[in-house]
């Protein structure tokens, strides 16, 4: 052994690796700060995202994500063009289905990636800027790796899975980064055009997972303002931004925004589309929320998935006005500091150049969100990282006691006392704050339950505690949080559309008319908030529908089949099921096979064609119906939900029911005792 017993080796070999086991040592973390969350589950826009999207669970799709936005959503109207979230999703569905487990890893996993390549950025860009000794490069980005690994503020991006595109978006984002600060240190050209094509490709990733990775050419701009050179080697990534914009044009018909639209939602006062609110006025308003995200990663108290913030109609309101002078200040330091710490101005021009896109002009449904400061925190961490990189490098500071004593020397190492007991404490800390902040995760009830205790006035986080409630079954709390939200907000769409979709389900349940009538009063109202509305026009023809209707309903899913591709095969389904009521089955089987042909969904298709067999009494080709289905996405749950429900009371209506189970379908116990005594 040598002198120093282990302790020494153990110094020894992380001397000589110091970015590798520093790696390791934020990869740990990152598993730790997230490993009770193995069994969370999904929560709010993940429902027509993910559990309702059957675009996700037949990788054939795979290709069409990339040229098909109206993919991104099970719900018409909800088209983004993020193909490399649906390819993530697809993934998870087909290694497990919907079980939490494989969905969780991922996220994870992507964290912990993006954590280690903060640690190695900040080191690099360190390195770049203001070469310092390597013990001193390296401890400031450890540390701050670790306090991004294990805070809090950030656990909405990792446990919502909806908030995948901002972690896939940061992640290829700050690797892009790095290999471009790699590659301008390397002599061989066959190196450099490596790493510059490795950084290239990983930015279009970044940008095919969220427009926000649109700023990575800006943050080459400033590395190369900083450095003094390097200018021209951001031309590549301003060609492929270019490039992408020009895809969006084509895909979703306008390349950053479509601001006739904005400005009908703004005459409409439709929240919900990011409406009532002039650029201007948005402007003011972000204002104020940029040091809100400062507050929150200095001090991650009072999280929130759905913040209520007020808006402002002035630049002059004390409000906008402090916000505006933390902004300048920042911008001001970041200047300042260009010339004795780089890295630090590096680090606050990345945290403002992340939020712009997000906190400025342009309206979006919420003013505040906490996944939006994913990519920001980055760049918190590198001026975190360049802080204490700096007082690492500072030089002992010597007292001489007297002429004839000899000189003490006090280290200012950041690992020596007691900089290190608090870096260690305050990373102890944001852990512990994760682990409670995740609990609320685990429980989609309990997240916007949290929500409502800390921004009471939010009219969207009531109208999502609802939402919950519902799916619990406590129809009686739903609807009160709903009749709370549009309280807040009578100008916001989702509360009455939820009050009249709660009154439906409930009238369908009851056979109450009364029920039925409230739906219908409650779902014309939401389509005085936001005329057109597809989803409300949808409902209210499934309304009358139920209430005997029947032409009415028929004529309003005519109407929509015209709208959208999407809705015409929903609406070859609704017009089969009143087929099937009147008993004309030839016509069913046509309006199922028109599905079948042009549709998108051959599951559910095929489904409707074996529940068609059934009401005809063909039992047998109603089977061979839904093993078809089978065939056709071995990995669906909805064919063995329908065989457990066709074979109820026997032994293989158990087994369809464990497989649906196991396939992300959830059965009310009502349902299972049902089915398993055959009633």
């Amino acid at each position: 052994m040598r002198r120093g017993g282990v302790g020494g080796w153990i110094r020894a070999e992380i001397a000589r690796s110091p970015l590798a086991y520093g790696s390791l040592l934020v990869l740990a973390v990152s598993f730790l700060a997230y490993a009770n969350t193995l069994d969370a589950g999904f929560h709010f826009d993940d429902e027509h995202h993910v559990l309702a999207n059957p675009f996700l669970r037949d990788l054939r799709y795979l290709p069409q994500y990339f040229h098909r936005p109206d993919l991104f959503s099970a719900l018409p109207g909800h088209a983004m063009y993020r193909p490399m979230v649906l390819v993530s999703f697809a993934l998870d569905y087909r290694w497990g289905g919907y079980e939490p487990l494989a969905w969780r890893l991922t996220a994870i996993a992507l964290h912990s990636l993006c954590a280690v390549g903060v640690f190695l950025t900040a080191a690099a860009a360190a390195a770049r800027l203001m070469p310092r000794p390597s013990r001193a490069r390296t401890r400031g980005p450890l540390v701050a790796a670790l306090l991004f690994a294990a805070h809090p503020a950030l656990t909405e991006t990792v446990n919502y899975a909806s908030a995948r595109a901002a972690l896939l978006a940061a992640t290829f984002v700050v690797w892009a980064f790095l290999f471009h600060v790699l590659a301008a240190g390397r002599r061989s050209v066959a190196a450099r055009a490596s790493l510059v094509l490795l950084s290239i490709v990983l930015f279009a990733l970044g940008l095919l997972s969220k427009e926000i990775a649109i700023v990575f050419p800006a943050l080459l701009l400033v590395a190369a303002w900083l450095e003094g050179r390097g200018y021209l080697a951001a031309l590549p990534a301003v060609a492929v931004a270019v490039l992408y914009l020009l895809l969006r044009r084509e895909v979703l018909g306008t390349a950053v925004v479509d601001f006739a639209a904005r400005a009908q939602a703004v005459a409409a006062a439709d929240p919900g589309s990011g409406g009532a609110r002039t650029i201007l006025d948005n402007l003011w308003t972000q204002a104020r929320v940029v040091p809100a995200y400062v507050c929150l990663l200095l001090w991650p108290q009072g999280l929130c998935i759905h913040r209520h913030v007020r808006e402002s109609h002035s630049p002059l309101e004390p409000g906008v006005l402090l916000g505006l002078a933390v902004i300048a200040t920042l911008l001001v330091a970041a200047l300042r500091l260009r010339r004795r710490g780089p890295v630090l101005a590096l680090g606050i021009l990345w945290f403002l150049a992340a939020l712009g896109p997000e906190s400025s002009l342009i309206p979006l449904n919420q003013v505040m969100n906490e996944h939006r400061l994913y990519l920001p925190a980055i760049g918190f961490a590198i001026a975190a990282a360049a802080l204490l990189s700096q007082r690492a490098a500072r030089p002992a500071a010597v007292v001489q006691v007297s002429s004839a004593a000899p000189a003490l020397e006090f280290a200012r190492a950041p690992f020596a006392l007691p900089a290190m007991p608090v870096a260690a404490a305050t990373i102890a800390i944001l852990l512990a704050l994760t682990w409670q902040r995740n609990e609320d995760w685990r429980d989609p009830a309990r997240i916007w339950a949290s929500a409502v205790e800390v921004s009471p006035e939010s009219s969207g986080a009531w109208n999502a505690l609802g939402v919950q409630l519902r799916a619990k079954g406590d129809l009686a709390g739903a609807t009160a949080a709903f009749g709370k939200a549009r309280d807040l907000a009578p100008s916001e769409w989702a509360p009455p559309f939820n009050l009249g979709t709660i009154h439906l389900d409930r009238g369908r349940s009851r056979g109450d008319y009364a029920d039925l009538k409230e739906a219908e009063r409650w779902l014309l109202e939401s389509l005085r908030v936001r005329p057109g509305s597809e989803r409300s026009r949808w409902y209210l023809a499934e309304t009358w529908h139920a209430m005997g209707r029947i032409e009415k309903a028929e004529d309003e899913f005519r109407s929509l089949a015209g709208l959208s591709p999407q809705l015409f095969e929903m609406t070859r389904f609704a017009l089969a099921r009143i087929a099937l009521d009147r008993e004309r089955y030839d016509d069913a089987e046509k309006l199922y096979r028109e599905a079948l042909d042009r549709g998108r969904d051959p599951v559910s298709a095929i489904l409707g064609l074996a529940d068609l067999e059934l009401k005809r009494g063909n039992r047998e080709k109603a089977l061979l119906h839904a093993h078809l289905a089978i065939e056709r996405n071995p990995r669906a749950p909805e064919p063995h939900v329908f065989l457990a429900r066709a074979l109820k009371g026997t032994s293989l209506a158990a087994h369809h029911m464990f497989e649906a189970q196991r396939k992300g379908y959830r059965f009310s116990e009502e349902e299972r005792r049902r089915i398993l005594e055959g009633r």
